[in-house]
């Protein structure tokens, strides 16, 4: 009966042992899982503050700071198209090289021209015979008119053209004017050529004047040397010439373009921002370029003018219902509106190709922290672009 006791005491006294050793181990498992719990967490909290903040960070720098990649290189693209026919006689230029304003690009052969320049000359002084002997002084004026007239020629052409950039921002005011002034200058030069034409006419006397035949003859005379001007091609202004394959003995005919010129000074970005991001963007904030002509290198420039609006969805015909675009989800489609942008370093002139693409970014106040992070963000955009 003893002996049963003592073995019940010892299974009794063995199962509380075991009993506080799971306790122990119950608690120590429980000590090592709580700092890994908290770890865990705190890991997860910091990963959601820092995907809160740059989200934070990212619609601000938006609209302060706000880029895009959707740009284009633009420029002033001419067809160069010859006035008269005749074979090329010569080609002063190479295709891609740069030219000044006025150089000789193409010569066409000229000796049909001379010879009818000769002729008019020989009918207008037999015209003259009749007259007197002051048709020397009509001559001279005659061919002042007609270089008056060459002049005015090229000086509405360049205006034109200066005009059009003009209206979209891309040279200033003050070019325009001077431009006008010269178009008005040729003007006034043509207006004293022919006042010069016609007090050498009325010199020869009335019967001079009256006379058809010498009308007819200065007529004459005028058309052929205008012909023999347009014989010589030049370079309306300072830019470079391509798009053209031409051998002397060429046929060029009159109409007909012969090459395409590109003008230096009217290369300009073109940059597609989106609609809600424009907000700040006015002419005259400091942009950053990255051409991707120029990989690692980032250039100076200015917001030269801002869009007013581009066209959406289809011109509705007379008679036509309205038609609606459809847009599936909950959200809009995004709309781009385009931001004209002019370097203002010289030397991004030498590597802008039309229709090349480029990153902007545009700083549209005073936020240092933003600045700073916008000119960091555009440098590392332009080492991309050598892998891009």
């Amino acid at each position: 009966m003893a002996q049963q006791i003592s073995e019940t005491n010892n299974v009794s006294i063995n199962k509380s042992s075991t009993n506080n050793e799971s306790d122990q181990k119950k608690s120590t498992n429980s000590e090592q899982l709580q700092p890994r719990v908290n770890k865990v967490r705190l890991i997860t909290n910091a990963i959601f503050l820092l995907v809160l903040a740059s989200i934070v960070i990212y619609i601000a720098a938006d609209r302060v700071v706000p880029s895009t990649d959707n740009v284009r290189v633009e420029g002033n693209i001419v067809s160069l198209i010859p006035q008269v026919s005749g074979q090329v006689a010569s080609i002063h230029v190479q295709p891609n090289s740069q030219v000044q304003k006025g150089d000789v690009l193409v010569k066409i052969a000229s000796e049909d021209y001379e010879i009818a320049v000769k002729q008019a000359e020989m009918q207008l002084e037999l015209a003259g015979q009749q007259v007197g002997g002051q048709m020397a002084n009509v001559l001279s004026a005659q061919a002042q008119l007609t270089t008056a007239l060459v002049s005015q020629e090229n000086a509405k052409r360049q205006g034109q053209r200066v005009f059009v950039m003009a209206e979209k921002g891309v040279v200033s005011k003050s070019d325009a004017d001077q431009t006008r002034a010269a178009i008005e200058k040729a003007d006034a030069d043509v207006l004293n050529a022919r006042a010069n034409l016609e007090k050498a006419k009325t010199q020869v006397g009335t019967t001079g004047e009256e006379n058809a035949q010498i009308q007819a003859a200065l007529l004459t005379l005028q058309k052929a040397q205008l012909d023999l001007e347009r014989t010589v091609i030049r370079a309306p202004s300072d830019g470079a010439v391509t798009n053209f394959n031409l051998s002397a003995g060429a046929y060029a005919a009159a109409g007909r373009p012969l090459m395409t010129f590109v003008e230096k000074d009217s290369l300009w970005i073109e940059a597609f921002f989106r609609e809600n991001s424009m907000g700040r963007i006015k002419a005259g904030d400091r942009v950053d370029v990255a051409l991707d002509f120029a990989p690692g290198e980032t250039f100076d420039g200015v917001v030269s003018s801002v869009d007013l609006g581009v066209a959406w969805g289809a011109n509705h015909q007379p008679g036509a219902l309205a038609s609606v675009q459809n847009q599936n989800g909950w959200l809009r489609d995004t709309q781009r509106m385009p931001v004209i942008v002019q370097l203002t370093d010289p030397h991004a002139l030498n590597m802008m190709r039309i229709g090349g693409q480029a990153d902007v970014i545009v700083y549209t106040g005073g936020n240092k922290v933003f600045n700073w992070l916008g000119n960091v963000w555009i440098h590392l955009v332009s080492w991309f672009s050598y892998v891009r």
